[in-house]
């Protein structure tokens, strides 16, 4: 991978980590909605305008981003119930590690195979994702892979698949450079709104009721996490050849989770759980190695 994608990934690792400890404290339905909407108004105007320039994008890509948001909001219905019923130390790193081996199968598939140390650097990072629930090995148990939250981190998994292979088809017939990566990330953010949206109102959940009023706060923040973090992946998937690489790299924010989630919310973080964390760093050094 070329130093710049590299700066850039390990850089969103760190946001990514954050904003999803500030979501772990909100267990609201209606966080990611507020984070989207945010976003957009903020955003929309000016890539709006953008389209009567000299390069458009929406006429090359808005397949790709209906898609696109289609997974997105899938991802936060996940993760919201995830951490609903869940540890952040858990849900987290499962949700993150699944889709590494899978988007690595989708790159063979488009003829971008990563090397063989790269392979090897994806199998430590998911093994290290699969023993980090673990408290002891005496705690072995298919009751810790097995349960409500574990579900709604495979579908979460199984989402982030969907969006990054998307997404990284999509950046390969966009101009390069980080201002039309934003401009692709806030209409992304756009789709996945509304389709959150009509997913809360079919699920006959509250939208943006009156204590969900009070958290705009935190949700103004936390656009700021979560556009920024994947505004950043999207810039590095126009500089990585193979998106397994970047979607690898980026569970190093698993291990900045683990601390986090044992600092902040006082979850436990036993030696098992450091050593699986330890796993996933030389995983992730592998994948630079072997890109």
């Amino acid at each position: 991978m070329p130093p710049l994608a590299i700066f850039l990934v390990l850089l969103s690792t760190l946001v990514h980590a954050g904003w999803n400890l500030i979501l772990r404290n909100q267990r609201s339905d209606t966080t990611f909605l507020q984070i989207t909407l945010v976003t957009s108004v903020i955003g929309l105007g000016p890539v709006l305008l953008a389209e009567l320039g000299p390069e458009p994008m929406l006429v090359h890509v808005w397949g790709y981003l209906i898609v696109a948001g289609i997974f997105q909001a899938i991802y936060y219905l996940g993760l919201t119930q995830g951490y609903r019923h869940g540890d952040f130390t858990i849900v987290y790193p499962i949700a993150r590690s699944l889709p590494v081996l899978l988007v690595a199968v989708s790159d063979v598939a488009r003829g971008r195979a990563p090397s063989l140390i790269a392979w090897i650097g994806m199998i430590l990072v998911t093994v290290g994702c699969l023993i980090i629930p673990l408290e002891s090995w005496r705690g072995f148990s298919m009751g810790r892979y097995w349960n409500r939250a574990m579900l709604w981190a495979v579908i979460t998994a199984l989402s982030i698949v969907g969006y990054t292979v998307t997404d990284k088809i999509a950046t390969d017939f966009i101009a390069p450079g980080p201002w039309a990566a934003a401009r692709y990330g806030i209409y992304e953010a756009a789709a996945s709104a509304v389709v959150y949206w009509f997913i809360l109102k079919a699920m006959g959940r509250s939208t943006l009721d009156q204590s969900s009023v009070r958290s705009w706060g935190w949700a103004a923040v936390a656009s700021i996490g979560v556009f920024g973090a994947y505004w950043l992946i999207l810039w590095s998937y126009q500089l990585a050849f193979q998106a397994s690489y970047v979607v690898a790299l980026r569970q190093l924010s698993i291990v900045i989770g683990v601390g986090l989630g044992a600092w902040f919310l006082r979850e436990a973080a036993p030696i098992l759980r450091l050593s699986a964390a330890c796993i996933i760093v030389a995983g992730v050094a592998g994948i630079v190695l072997g890109g």
